[in-house]
């Protein structure tokens, strides 16, 4: 028997982590915003989107679609309580897991399948298990493969379960515009409308040479996908728990200007890394070594979660000029921890 892997995704996380915060919004339609940009809609939940309302879009231009619409901030806290609650859940079924994002998982149960009938036996055991122990309603994705499988979850949302089969791929895979396939983004999906490539069936069989210019180096992977195939394993290596950017200074100096320099640097070379991670901060570290090579370290909880230089570059400063004003530097490093979104989730929150 071949793999059997299943996408689990808690549907409109956020909005509907509000309603487990506040009961009284169930069956309400429901819009997220950032305590920050509260002019800009982070999620809304099904009901809301029923009326149009949808991510990115101005809360003025939602409020004229939906009146009713129930604006909440964000609670950081809480989601990730709740994402940790999900993940712990879905490791009593596998040890074989990928944390892909703060509301979905990747779960390998060719082994565990064995004990039930079907497939569909053991995903309904599961979205029941999420629903009385978390609240939440699940979307579940089961096919062959990771790729597959993700597809197959957004195929029936909400609360949805979908097998993708091998066989299936031409009927229910290839009519779907070509900006439903995951891994096909909005300039990507112009790129390839533009080379005649509607659908994802018109991906799976196209001249590689077409898309080359567009995919590169992945081409032959998208173009396999397209056709349902997908060798990707697993990815069930540790979350990163903290990320850090540090640098020996070539003389040891006390210059405040040249060492907020270097802090800056740092707190840029870290913003990135938190990008390329898809990750949000909720604690910075500030490290110094001073002249003799005596190691300090002191650390301090942002105001909010974050992933700019800005948020970090600040509050690193506000650590050195509290604790290592008056030393004579030789090593300087930022770091940042506690991270509560990854991926795709990171992309939604620079709305804010």
């Amino acid at each position: 028997m071949g793999k059997i892997i299943f996408h689990i995704d808690i549907n409109a996380f956020f909005a509907s982590a509000e309603t487990l915060r506040d009961p009284s919004l169930k069956n309400k339609p429901i819009a997220v915003c950032s305590n920050k940009r509260g002019s800009v809609v982070t999620t809304a939940n099904y009901i809301a989107r029923e009326y149009g309302v949808r991510s990115a879009m101005p809360l003025a231009e939602a409020l004229k679609l939906c009146p009713q619409l129930v604006v909440t901030g964000v609670h950081f806290d809480l989601y990730d309580k709740i994402s940790s609650q999900f993940v712990e859940l879905c490791k009593k079924y596998t040890e074989i897991i990928e944390v892909a994002s703060v509301d979905e998982c990747y779960l390998d149960v060719t082994e565990v399948i064995k004990q039930y009938r079907r497939p569909l036996d053991l995903a309904l055991v599961i979205r029941r298990d999420i629903k009385k122990n978390i609240g939440l309603e699940v979307s579940i994705g089961i096919a062959p493969n990771r790729f597959l499988a993700k597809m197959a979850s957004d195929m029936k949302k909400p609360n949805g379960m979908t097998v993708l089969r091998q066989k299936e791929v031409q009927s229910k895979l290839w009519p779907l515009p070509i900006e439903r396939m995951h891994g096909i983004g909005i300039k990507s999906a112009e790129l390839l409308k533009n080379a005649g490539i509607f659908t994802i069936g018109d991906l799976a069989v196209c001249d590689s040479n077409l898309v080359l210019p567009i995919f590169k180096k992945n081409t032959e992977i998208m173009i396999r996908r397209a056709n349902g195939e997908d060798d990707s394993e697993l990815d069930i290596d540790p979350i990163v728990k903290s990320l850090s950017q540090s640098t020996t200074l070539t003389n040891a100096t006390s210059d405040y200007d040249e060492i907020t320099v270097v802090i800056e640097q740092l707190c840029r070379e870290l913003q990135q890394r938190c990008i390329d991670e898809g990750v949000l901060a909720q604690q910075v570290t500030i490290t110094v070594k001073d002249d003799m090579f005596q190691s300090y370290t002191r650390t301090m909880k942002l105001p909010a979660a974050a992933n700019s230089h800005q948020d970090f570059f600040e509050n690193a400063l506000l650590l050195f000029d509290a604790n290592f004003s008056d030393i004579t530097v030789k090593l300087l490093g930022v770091g940042c921890s506690h991270f509560i979104f990854r991926d795709i989730i990171s992309e939604q929150l620079k709305l804010f």
